[in-house]
């Protein structure tokens, strides 16, 4: 057989398409107090949207879908829920079966079969707009670690390799994932968090040869460090966490300049908001390849910014992933707040794996942090669009997010040109409460446009960033 990253295409859809199956039937469907009420919303039943094909016409959902109030404890319902009669209806056969044996020897140890395979045992925190916590069962756990051992692979990591990571010591998916990702590739890994001194000290006490920075302030660590004479000198990759941007990756490299470190490979690595598995650039790309996935544990998909809805033909699109295999959180066609300009099954021109690859990756672009009256508050232009689409009062809008000629603070505007039945002061105050209901907050102004502005920008035909 094949290794995980050299399977044909053919090969890949046969075993998603068996995974999805066993993860929409056995899994989220019976168990995901969300995704039952759902299905049932749409008129679909578990088994009928269980295969490719079906799945990929469920409409994304996203943080206000799934907690229309703002209040993140409803994304409680994403959870699943299974209890000791109802798993044994869905559990897979080799686990039911040594659960059954045991029970006939220790009744309780039934019931741990259970917990082990349902329970949650860790929480990491998601969301973008809101924060909420994502589940993890110890099963869960196991595939993030094995995972790891897979990232490690596709960085050109081996086991000899010594891990500092300066993350923030929050509890976040990308954290946790670099700490079971080093266990299950057998790298020893140091975690002093993000503090320049304690970052420093742990350098010194170890020989590290990789060091992995937050990516929106690498270069500013970077510099600390250097100034506190952190011995670098050993360090030969440098994992930017967070899908960076290109200014991001510049000024990284800049900075391991100024510290005289030159041979250090820069690469990527980023878990999409909800997701707990990390993706890597592969070394041999030196970080240019875009990032590589894992068709066995997920399936991936691109959708139109401002609808949600499947998008073909070229230009950036959301990221939509589906989990495969995970048994805490149930996240089906999820809404990630990342654009990416591609998802591509193409294998990889510079190290030849064939998995896909996610390309141009913008992370958490749908729901950028704004510098409001208010405060810095994280927006969902996602949410904001929900309130516009399809109303018969507009012949046309756009959401634009543009900085104050007076005093520098973000503004969001909401250009309109209502449709010819419709009255102008009417259209301002249903858009602005359309805003206000679907959002969460109002815009800075509801601009009435007959000019409204040029297609062509980076998040679609009615997200505009400035």
């Amino acid at each position: 057989m094949s290794s995980w990253d050299r399977r044909p295409l053919a090969a890949q859809s046969k075993a998603a398409a068996t995974a999805l199956r066993t993860q929409v039937v056995d899994v989220v469907g019976p168990f995901s107090p969300f995704w039952r009420e759902r299905l049932k919303t749409l008129g679909r039943t578990a088994a009928s949207v269980a295969t490719l094909e079906a799945v990929a016409q469920l409409p994304a959902v996203g943080e206000r879908d799934v907690c229309p109030d703002g209040d993140p404890a409803g994304a409680a319902a994403l959870v699943v829920q299974a209890g000791e009669r109802g798993w044994a209806l869905h559990a897979e056969g080799p686990v039911l079966r040594r659960g059954l044996a045991r029970r006939l020897v220790a009744p309780r140890s039934y019931a741990a079969v259970v917990e082990a395979d349902t329970r949650p045992t860790s929480f990491v925190w998601a969301g973008l707009a809101m924060r909420f916590p994502v589940a993890s069962t110890r099963r869960d756990l196991d595939v993030v670690a094995r995972c790891g051992a897979r990232l490690w692979s596709v960085l050109g990591l081996t086991r000899a390799d010594v891990v500092v990571s300066a993350l923030p010591l929050l509890p976040r998916a990308e954290a946790q994932a670099l700490s079971l990702g080093a266990l299950g590739a057998g790298s020893p890994l140091l975690a002093p968090g993000n503090a320049p001194d304690a970052v420093a000290e742990a350098l010194g006490l170890v020989p590290a040869t990789v060091l992995a920075l937050p990516a929106d302030d690498a270069a500013e660590l970077l510099d600390d460090l250097d100034q506190a004479g952190a011995p670098l000198d050993g360090v030969r990759t440098v994992l930017l966490v967070g899908a960076p941007d290109d200014d991001e990756r510049a000024a990284a490299r800049a900075a391991l300049e100024r510290a005289g470190v030159r041979d250090a490979v820069v690469l990527a690595v980023h878990v999409p908001d909800g997701h707990r598995l990390p993706w890597g650039e592969c070394r041999e790309s030196g970080g240019g390849s875009g990032l590589h996935t894992y068709p066995d544990l997920e399936l991936l998909d691109a959708v139109d910014p401002a609808t949600g809805e499947r998008a073909d033909g070229a230009g950036p699109r959301e990221l939509v992933l589906s989990q495969l295999g995970m048994r805490g959180t149930a996240l089906l066609r999820w809404r990630t707040g990342d654009v990416v300009d591609a998802v591509t099954p193409e294998p990889c021109p510079a190290c030849g794996r064939t998995v896909p690859r996610v390309v141009g990756t913008r992370r958490a672009a749908l729901v950028p942090p704004l510098s409001l009256r208010d405060g810095v508050t994280p927006v969902d232009l996602r949410a904001a669009a929900g309130g516009l689409v399809g109303r018969p009062d507009l012949d046309d809008w756009r959401l634009v997010v543009r900085r104050s000629p007076r005093d520098g603070r973000d503004q969001l505007l909401v250009h309109v040109r209502p449709a010819a039945s419709a009255t102008a002061s009417d259209v301002v105050t249903a858009v602005d409460a359309a805003v206000r209901s679907s959002a969460g907050l109002a815009p800075t102004q509801v601009v009435l446009d007959d000019d409204l502005p040029a297609d062509g920008h980076p998040l679609g035909s009615h997200l505009l960033l400035r």
